[in-house]
């Protein structure tokens, strides 16, 4: 229904029909929906929503930088997820609208202006916190980038377009390419999805083979630190992750610039899978994303010649391929 239809039938409805139909439809909200509805019932029900009507001077970049760095600040301490004296009670919940409004406000800085490399600067923290929350709780959700009102490969799109907005310099570059293969993850995304965000911004050859190099810096630090670790120990897990992720990019960013083979030879060599035939499968989602039959089969004949048998469901696959 559009909300002028909506507002005719609660109009001429009677009030107990009301409530029932508006607390039937709270019960279908999900949970991070209705943390959000509740801060919105309350307000209106409380005559907030109607103070907080008038219209507010527009503030300056300074002030904005002050209210993100204390947020990020307050977050980062817990004091928006655990009790303290610092961020009241009620307003702990509120923290996903003051993120969705510094968002707003830091895309609305265009290249031209003195305060966009910060302004930049500052959209990144906010992206690296919400990945951190993701993985440890900052904030009384399960998924601090849905809360926020955002889907996570989007705000990972912005955050990439506006940091290539000031030029596609070698730290720039590296420091996207590191991002899109590292931090948490929102429960609706995959790390593939970042990657994919990233490629689509890599317009030149130049730059891609910086991200290749960068991948491959970020994989041999990674193994370095491998080597001094426990064959059980906690941090092996979370390494190996990344290692895997930064071969992925590297796979992609390869078949982007038709260097299928050299780049197929280094994903077998580095990525840290239990078998052979699950580094092919992989190789193989990788080669879907690019949507390029003939490198897909061509990284399918490279497992035949390592001896390795596909699962059924990539053999089935090939053979639809080449007919």
């Amino acid at each position: 229904m559009k909300v002028q239809e909506l507002r005719q039938m609660l109009s001429s409805a009677e009030r107990s029909r009301v409530e029932k139909a508006f607390v039937e439809s709270y019960k279908q909200l999900k949970k991070y929906q209705k943390e959000e509805a509740d801060i919105l019932i309350r307000d209106i029900l409380s005559g907030q929503s109607e103070k907080s009507g008038v219209k507010k001077e527009k503030q300056s970049f300074a002030e904005l930088e002050a209210q993100i760095e204390t947020f990020l600040e307050n977050a980062k301490a817990g004091n928006y997820y655990a009790p303290n004296r610092v961020i009241p009670k009620s307003q702990r919940p509120k923290w996903r609208f003051l993120v969705k409004g510094y968002i707003k406000e830091l895309g609305k800085i265009v290249p031209d202006s003195e305060h966009y490399e910060r302004a930049t600067l500052l959209l990144r923290e906010i992206y690296a916190l919400l990945c951190e929350a993701c993985n440890y709780y900052l904030f009384s959700t399960e998924d601090a980038f849905r809360s926020a009102g955002w889907l996570q490969d989007e705000l990972f799109h912005l955050l990439v377009s506006k940091t290539f907005g000031s030029g596609f310099s070698k730290d720039n570059v590296a420091e996207m390419t590191v991002m899109a293969c590292t931090g948490g993850l929102s429960r609706e995304s995959l790390y593939y999805e970042q990657q994919a965000v990233l490629l689509s911004e890599l317009k030149t050859s130049d730059v891609k083979y910086i991200a290749m190099e960068t991948a491959k810096k970020e994989i041999r630090e990674r193994k370095e630190k491998l080597h001094g670790l426990g064959k059980y120990d906690h941090q092996r897990y979370y390494l190996e992750e990344e290692i895997n992720n930064f071969c992925d990019l590297f796979l992609m960013l390869s078949l982007s610039l038709a260097e299928t083979e050299s780049g197929v030879k280094y994903y077998f060599k580095n990525s840290i899978k239990r078998d052979k035939e699950t580094i092919l499968y992989c190789a193989l989602r990788v080669a879907d994303i690019i949507d390029d039959d003939e490198m897909w089969k061509e990284i399918y004949k490279y497992g035949l010649s390592q001896k390795i048998k596909p699962r059924d469901e990539l053999t089935r696959e090939y053979r639809e391929k080449t007919r």
